[in-house]
């Protein structure tokens, strides 16, 4: 058994490795950014170490190079986990930086497992750290070099004895410029009159933090062309100054105009998924039972994601209370959500029990929408006859149990559409008066950081709401005000509540 930190910032992704990870028998820690993860490795280095690429702050290259450079994580298999860049173009950096290996998104399971399995047999030899960079950078100059035309990027230095900044070929080349030794003056009067400003705060920014920082620069090319561009600022050696810069034009421009034709269309969709996930307030055929859910959608409505929620009555007071999140590449996932509710119902009436529901789900899944698919879930079915819930979690944020004595959370077995034939547990808790059970999405916890700290308030929140709430509307409404305050969220959110005359007894176990 391996322990390995995944890192990042989104949590689907780190729930797909998690969920293959744990398959295999080992353990998984989790960070959404590299400056989380650089304090956790340092706290208790991993046996490897799984990182995105792009990531806000500290990204996949830094990360990488911060953990060779310290004595505790220099020997530590690394692999880069993308979807950003093609393979030929991420591995020559991958091998600078240090990197064994490269997975790249989205990936087969088997393929995912294979990478796993190989990077855990790395052994990295203790080497002269000196030698070992300069032979890194010797053996990778003509690659970087090709990745940079490729790529639309350079990089630059600043002499601090000189004050000259010395630019790559290709970033010469991408200028325009007749040399690749420029005065700070010639460079300045390129730049966008509007940014200079903040580029001049973000070198003072650097120097004065010593840590990177990155902006978004117009600039001017010999014969006039502007152009858009990423530029990365790094504190060098006696006050110099080095970094990168990315042409990102085309990009923008695309992004320009598919947001333009996309707008209303995301908005549509957006309120259809709203209308759709709609939970009625007092569901025929399940009478004392309290129900609740709240919706709140992403900032940005071009990230709608695949999250869903959902009930059903079964009659005799029984009802199905499931809320999950729908994953995948190269199409639109939110198409998939209707599907795969109008599924999940179907088999609910033909056998209700929650994990059964979720294998034959998962079966579904794997049948009709490939390898590019997958789903988490949590299903509860709540029978007045049993005074009791019965849940099943496949990969999903664990639910809440809010009894007298303090907070239950129900453990998850692996996501849906990954294996064909998953292990899911299913669990029988008794229920008393006052208790309630809380399920939600990712979005609710998802922040900058370990996701553990915050799903460990969520479960205070909830506690210190269930003890006033005088019903389940109020209870969900008083959980998305505290968890949600400030800016809206980057995913969307789904939370779901059942209360029932009644506080939690005890937990039987898995059944």
């Amino acid at each position: 058994m391996a322990t390995v930190l995944v890192v990042d910032d989104d949590a689907m992704n780190r729930e797909f490795l998690r969920t293959l990870l744990i398959h295999r028998g080992h353990r998984v820690r989790e960070a959404a950014d590299g400056q989380s993860a650089l304090r956790m490795a340092g706290d208790q280095p991993p046996d490897a170490v799984i990182t995105d690429v792009l990531m806000p702050g500290i990204d996949g290259y830094e990360l990488a190079r911060s953990l060779r450079s310290a004595p505790a994580t220099c020997r530590i298999p690394i692999a880069f986990n993308t979807a950003h860049y093609a393979e030929q173009e991420v591995a020559p950096l991958a091998r600078a930086y240090g990197v064994q290996n490269v997975i790249l998104k989205p990936a087969h399971p088997k393929a995912v497992l294979a990478a796993i399995d190989a990077l855990l047999s790395e052994r990295i030899a203790p080497q002269e750290p000196g030698r070992a960079v300069k032979a890194a950078l010797v053996a990778t100059t003509a690659a970087l070099s090709e990745t940079q035309r490729v790529t639309h990027s350079g990089t630059w230095a600043l002499e601090a004895s000189t004050g000259a900044i010395l630019l790559s070929p290709p970033l010469r080349e991408l200028l325009g410029l007749p040399s690749g030794r420029v005065d700070q003056r010639q460079l300045r009067r390129r730049v966008h009159p509007e940014d200079l400003e903040r580029m001049t705060a973000a070198v003072v920014r650097t120097r004065r933090t010593g840590r990177p920082h990155t902006v978004e620069l117009r600039i001017a090319d010999l014969v006039g062309v502007v152009r858009e561009v990423v530029v990365s600022f790094r504190p060098g050696a006696d006050g110099a100054l080095w970094g990168v810069v990315q042409d990102v034009s085309e990009e923008r421009a695309e992004q320009l105009r598919q947001r333009i034709q996309t707008d209303e269309r995301a908005e549509r969709r957006v309120l259809d998924r709203l209308r759709r996930s709609a939970l009625p307030d007092d569901p025929a055929g399940a009478p004392g039972v309290d129900l609740a859910a709240g919706w709140v959608a992403a900032s940005d409505p071009l990230n709608a994601g695949g999250d869903f929620y959902d009930v059903l009555p079964l009659g005799q007071g029984r009802v199905l209370v499931s809320v999950g999140n729908v994953a995948g590449h190269g199409h639109d996932v939110v198409a998939v959500i209707g599907p795969v509710r109008a599924v999940l119902r179907a088999y609910a009436i033909e056998d209700p029990a929650p994990a059964e529901v979720l294998r034959r789900l998962n079966r579904y899944l794997l049948a009709n929408h490939g390898d590019d698919t997958y789903a988490t879930a949590v299903v509860a079915l709540y029978d007045p006859a049993e005074r009791g819930l019965r849940i099943a979690n496949a990969g999903h944020p664990e639910p809440i149990l809010i009894e007298p004595e303090g907070t239950v959370t129900i453990p998850a077995g692996p996501a849906l559409g990954i294996f064909p034939d998953p292990d899911i547990g299913q669990w029988r808790l008794d229920l008393a008066r006052g208790g309630t059970f809380l399920a939600y999405t990712a979005g609710l916890i998802d922040r900058p950081g370990d996701p553990r700290p915050h799903q460990e308030r969520l479960a205070r929140v909830a506690a210190e709401a269930a003890r006033h709430a005088p019903d389940a509307g109020q209870l969900v409404d008083e959980i998305l005000a505290a968890m949600l305050a400030g800016p809206a969220p980057h995913d969307d959110v789904c939370v779901a509540a059942l209360r029932v005359p009644g506080a939690l007894g005890s937990i039987d176990g898995g059944e």
